[in-house]
């Protein structure tokens, strides 16, 4: 069987939006760490415990199940590489953004990596732009300026508020990239190896400068230890997430991931008591505007013309009568 169909599943779609909304559901507590965290850890020890943890607990399943893993080097290894490193820049712009911004505005603002993969790939492969995503980036840019207003003059700092902004676009470019490369490897290699090169790719990434960071600036070890549930919820987040892109395409899953905007700001009414502002709302609401017209179907081949021969033949017997 060849590298494409060896792990492909047959298109569930159902299944699919399912596992979609139980993995961004376990992703929710991870984006907010840094709020969560009140400053006792900064974002890149975060990241690290994220990913640290997550090698550890992938590598333990490997072991239980036998997965040679390392026994022989993946033919992907310099995707998976890239990655790790999209992983790490877009998890580390999250935490930060959405621990300078209410949660459901960082969150917010993160689901314009629909837009931004398009923009990616007219740039980079050179495929043409529609005017539909043209429509799709004027409303996701309204609404990420509509919610940048109301975090400008909200009660938290102006500049703050702005570098979480900046944060949260430049994750989303992250998670963009990320998004495609997923994709691309979720039909060739199974879910442990996956999930094994990137936690541990991006673990040894960020070793080095977090340890350098704990020993110079005497971080706790009881606060690190705190935060050791990041790293299994995020293979179990991980896991879903590759398992509906097995069973349905990315176009597919993409609208149910608006759902991420709904469980951010439940989480964040929750536990902080945050109430999005209505500029916020009205800002949110234009982001998934412009999404959901990137993802809505488009009119069935043929369909404009046989509209059109229904309209003539109804004007035929209009004329008659």
């Amino acid at each position: 069987m060849s590298l494409r169909t060896t792990h492909h599943r047959s298109e569930n779609i159902a299944l699919a939006l399912l596992l979609a909304v139980a993995g961004m559901s376990a992703f929710t507590p991870i984006f907010a760490a840094g709020k969560l965290a009140d400053g006792a850890l900064p974002v890149v020890v975060l990241v690290w415990l994220r990913f640290m943890g997550g090698a550890v607990t992938i590598l333990s399943v490997a072991a239980v199940r036998r997965v040679p893993v390392f026994f022989r080097a993946s033919a992907l290894w310099k995707l998976h590489v890239l990655r790790a490193f999209c992983g790490v820049g877009g998890l580390g712009c999250v935490i930060y953004a959405a621990s300078v911004l209410p949660l459901a505005d960082a969150t917010a603002i993160g689901l314009t990596k629909g837009i931004i993969a398009i923009v990616l790939a007219g740039l980079i492969l050179k495929e043409v732009i529609s005017g539909r995503h043209w429509l799709s980036a004027g409303l996701c840019v309204l609404g990420a300026l509509l919610i940048v207003r109301a975090a400008d003059t909200g009660s938290h700092d102006g500049e703050l508020a702005l570098a979480g902004v900046a944060a949260a676009l430049a994750g989303a470019v992250f998670m963009a990239c990320e998004a495609l490369i997923i994709r691309y490897i979720a039909q060739r290699e199974d879910t442990v190896t996956i999930l094994a090169y990137v936690n541990v790719f991006a673990a040894i990434l960020l070793s080095g400068p977090v340890i350098w960071l704990i020993r110079s600036q005497g971080l706790d070890w009881t606060d690190l230890l705190a935060f050791a549930w990041l790293g299994p919820l995020a293979i179990v987040g991980q896991s879903l997430n590759i398992s509906a892109y097995r069973r349905a395409g990315a176009a597919t899953l993409a609208p149910v991931y608006y759902c991420s905007l709904v469980l951010s700001a439940a989480f964040g009414f929750l536990v902080w008591g945050e109430v999005p502002t209505s500029v916020a709302v009205a800002g949110a609401g234009l982001i998934v505007a412009g999404g959901l017209v990137l993802t809505l179907p488009r009119p069935l081949p043929g369909s404009r013309r046989q509209l059109s021969r229904l309209f003539a033949r109804n004007g035929r017997l209009s004329s008659r009568r």
